[in-house]
């Protein structure tokens, strides 16, 4: 599963990124200011408030031997106990800030540390729940908070392959696949050096969950980094104030630098956007500046282009570069002034119609079959050969339908059909083989198609095409082509043009 749900929300790849504001014991034995933080985390952009569940005799024993003693970093000299004593968030509050956090709309959840804290977090409705780096271990109680079959957010700080392996297994074999790993360095404030955020996506990867970062550095290059990297959830510790003193405060984030770090991760997801080829909006107008065929000198109508007369030079007003060569030794069925660009409707024989025969049939269908075809078709389903046999070998014997296969020097690139409706009116449809599309040749087909109805059947008065409503490209394209919307429902736009 590479998606979870928290209270109706995707949480994975494609989606925003779920960012967490962790209070920890940033309330500082203070409810007001416990109610303050989580108003305050919603303002900056967080999606959710997240508490500890704990008091120190869940969490530890009241021992001062050296076991039990932190011997250096953000908490050197401290006893578990007694640190314990001044972090915990009163059991007696959590329902309340639960309701604050609904009461200002932002998500709630919290870490539980044992059996008891989850039976108490069940008892209030909690949604979701955060399992700490330090716990990753308790396989008794990743295996209890499974039960609940709710989603786990579970940090990996410090664990090996095997014993993340060993808690994504214990989770799966409650039957609860609502998992999700952050990457973390256990260590208050962490480093960049300790991030390597290369782990959190191979962890996506190997298990095949949502990831992200639970991040205990300063700053926020790490969390707008693990987005770009692909991270779905962001926790980071959330402080009014540095200098509101408690165990946690000294690398938590204050609210001018969260909504920072929220906006630039908002930016970060624009700038990664989706995986997106061609000229993005911003871009388009300047695909003008590219490079196509130009007349680089005076040529006459009937005269042969050559490499003296033609050039790939910007801008991009003519035909694409890769038909220079298919141009050359072609006849120009026009005067062409030097700095007119080359354009397919002034080459001789640029594209060639030819019947459709038996032996083409096979190619047809599978123009007809591709994805995009069928998409745009009025029937979506895909055909199969018996059916388009039928409908080809009708085709080639019908009195009022013909097919023609459209080259472009020897290749095949699209199909031209017509069919007449009578002595004065014809209706006419096409294919592209997906490989050629956006080159140009629906455009230069169809007006190849039109010359050659009209030679053929010059009392044509009308010519008109039926187009699936949302094919966009078609609908340009016949516009461009001077062809006249005339009819729209819910399942055809009609076109015509007047000869």
């Amino acid at each position: 599963m590479e998606v979870i749900n928290i209270g109706g929300r995707k949480i994975g790849s494609g989606y925003p990124a779920y960012i967490i504001a962790e209070m920890s014991a940033n309330h500082a034995g203070s409810m007001e200011r416990a109610k303050e933080i989580i108003r305050k985390a919603k303002e900056c952009g967080a999606d959710c408030i997240k508490i500890q569940t704990y008091t120190a005799d869940t969490i530890t024993i009241d021992c001062h031997n050296s076991y039990f003693q932190i011997e250096d970093g953000t908490w050197e000299g401290e006893n578990l106990y007694s640190l314990y004593n001044k972090a915990y968030t009163p059991w007696e509050w959590q329902a309340e800030l639960k309701a604050e956090a609904e009461r200002v709309g932002i998500d709630f959840f919290s870490t539980p540390f044992d059996f008891s804290a989850v039976d108490f977090l069940e008892g209030i409705g909690v949604g979701f729940y955060k399992i700490a780096s330090f716990e990753l271990r308790d396989i008794p109680l990743l295996r209890y908070v499974a039960r609940t079959k709710k989603p786990m957010i579970l940090s990996t700080g410090m664990a090996s392959y095997a014993e993340i392996a060993e808690a994504v297994e214990t989770i799966r074999g409650e039957g609860n696949e609502q998992i999700a790993l952050l990457r973390c360095a256990s260590a208050y404030p962490a480093i960049a050096d300790s991030m390597n955020l290369a782990t959190m996506q191979d962890m996506g990867a190997r298990f095949g969950v949502p990831v992200g970062l639970s991040d205990h550095s300063l700053g926020s290059l790490a969390a707008v980094t693990a987005v770009a990297m692909g991270g779905s959830i962001i926790e980071k510790h959330f402080c009014l104030g540095r200098d509101i003193e408690n165990p946690d405060s000294s690398f938590s984030m204050e609210p001018a630098e969260f909504a920072a770090m929220v906006r630039d991760i908002r930016q970060a997801e624009k700038a990664k956007g989706i995986v997106y080829y061609g000229a993005t909006e911003q871009e388009k107008e300047n695909t003008v500046f590219r490079k196509s065929l130009f007349v680089v000198k005076d040529v006459k109508q009937g005269e042969v282009f050559t490499k003296e007369n033609i050039r790939v030079i910007r801008p991009g007003y003519g035909l694409h570069p890769r038909e220079y060569e298919h141009v050359l030794g072609k006849c120009s069925k026009e005067d062409l002034e030097r700095g007119t660009p080359l354009t397919a409707s002034v080459v001789e024989d640029y594209v060639t119609l030819m019947s459709a025969t038996k032996e083409q049939e096979e190619l047809v269908l599978i123009w007809a079959n591709e994805e995009e075809t069928r998409k745009q078709s009025f029937s979506t389903e895909p055909i199969s050969k018996e059916a388009h046999h039928a409908w080809y070998s009708a085709a080639l014997t019908s009195k009022t339908r013909r097919l023609y296969i459209c080259y472009h020097g020897e290749t095949p690139v699209g199909l031209f059909r017509f069919d007449l409706l009578s002595d004065e009116e014809a209706e006419i449809s096409y294919q592209i083989d997906a490989r050629f599309r956006g080159r140009g040749y629906a455009g230069d087909m169809l007006q190849a198609g039109e010359a050659l109805l009209q030679e053929r059947y010059p009392m044509l008065k009308k010519l008109s095409a039926r187009v699936k409503p949302g094919n966009t490209a078609s609908c340009k394209l016949l516009q461009k082509l001077d062809y006249e919307e005339k009819k729209r429902d819910e399942s055809c736009l009609l076109y015509e043009k007047t000869l």
